[in-house]
């Protein structure tokens, strides 16, 4: 059987189970999600435990996944890690030893970074969403990336700022976490380089709520722009409430980390409407609208865009199993990834396998991220960060 052709997911482990179906026996890959359910990141981590599901439903309505002519049902198994490198752990630990895991995806930094040598040693293949640079390198062999790094779009992504808005100074804000750090030193480099005059960074804390004394500091900076950098989503959207409620009248960027509706809807219309953001859809193709159609059937609300990212990324991982022709041989499924790829994603674009320039191999499906502006509550594609 052909899968749909597209890609994506986090935290996901894959294993080997008996069951029943249509009155013979037939195995189980069992696919793992490690991802905040719950807290700031949860829209990320939910889309992150659904894409799978819907795309394992797919799967198994046609029969099941067919590996050399013999069909797997597929089942996603999930846990709630909340955004916390010691819950991502027991949670990992979980996979493997109790579950029998040998796929997965890993969807933060702090979980990817937590876990990266045991997924090595374990020999687990393992997705992950991680935007820190240190999570791929020369050494990886079991550990992808499941989507292009800050670092492979937010260059086109500022040097279309640069031609294309009037605004030039700028405050960077962004997580106090690894994934934060690493964003904040990049975009400030970037801005620098695009004629952009830096006034200052901030970092928060992942559970900051009230950020009344941080924003007041910012504004006195009087930037023209503040970066919401990797920000959870809610999390932006209440930043942008707060300083809108303290008299900011400038605009605000989200350069990394999809979150342009759950922004509207925490901070409102009026006070998101410019807001510059990557996007990894385009809301207007087919392919995302049939996915987010499904995830709204069954979790009952829109999904965070990332959900693209994630069906792709599975999809590109069972694609890899079915070229591999064994689903026992972790092995030959990561080096199978260079074989399932190019293909095209959910939305039509090319996926492929790359990363070699950013982190010295190529373990990184390279996907196409669009450029948005907020106008009137919803994200209109203005362009693309290629």
């Amino acid at each position: 059987m052909n899968i749909r052709k597209a890609a994506t997911t986090f935290a996901v482990g894959l294993a080997l189970c008996g069951g029943l179906l249509a009155g013979a026996r037939a195995e189980t890959l069992k696919i793992g999600v490690i991802a905040p359910l719950t807290g700031g990141g949860a829209p990320w981590g939910l889309v992150a435990a659904e894409a799978p599901k819907i795309l394992a439903a797919e799967i198994n309505a046609e029969g099941g996944l067919d590996v050399r002519g013999k069909k797997y049902q597929v089942e996603v198994i999930t846990y709630d890690d909340q955004y916390k490198a010691a819950d991502a752990v027991a949670a990992y630990d979980r996979l493997v030893n109790q579950d029998g895991v040998k796929y997965m995806i890993i969807m933060t930094s702090a979980a990817t970074m937590a876990l990266k040598q045991s997924v090595e040693d374990d020999e687990v293949v393992a997705l992950t969403s991680a935007a820190t640079a240190k999570a791929i390198d020369s050494n990886s062999r079991y550990m992808f990336r499941l989507y292009r790094t800050p670092d492979d779009c937010t260059p086109s992504f500022i040097a279309w700022m640069k031609d294309n808005i009037k605004e030039r100074r700028v405050v960077v804000l962004n997580p106090n976490d690894e994934t934060g750090w690493d964003q904040t030193w990049l975009s400030e480099k970037l801005f620098k380089a695009n004629g952009f005059e830096v006034l200052g960074h901030e970092l928060f804390e992942r559970a900051q709520k009230d950020f009344e004394p941080l924003l007041t500091k910012i504004i006195g900076m009087q930037p023209e722009l503040i970066d919401l950098g990797a920000s959870s989503p809610a999390t932006a959207g209440l930043i942008v409430r707060q300083a809108r409620e303290l008299g900011y009248k400038g605009r605000f960027v989200k350069i990394s980390g999809p979150s342009s509706k759950e922004i509207v809807a925490a901070a409102g219309k009026e006070a998101a409407e410019g807001l510059i953001s990557l996007l990894y859809v385009d809301p207007t193709k087919a392919g995302y609208q049939r996915i987010a159609a499904a995830y709204k059937d069954a979790v009952g609300q829109d999904p965070n865009e990332m959900i693209v990212t994630f069906y792709d990324a599975t999809n590109v991982l069972l694609h890899a199993i079915q070229r591999a022709g064994d689903v026992r041989d972790t092995g030959k499924v990561a080096a199978a990834f260079a074989q399932a790829l190019p293909m095209p994603s959910i939305q039509g674009d090319e996926l492929t396998l790359g990363g070699k320039a950013t982190s010295g191999v190529d373990q990184q499906i390279m996907t196409v991220d669009y450029i948005g502006i907020i106008r009137n509550g919803e994200p209109v594609v203005v362009g693309k960060a290629n």
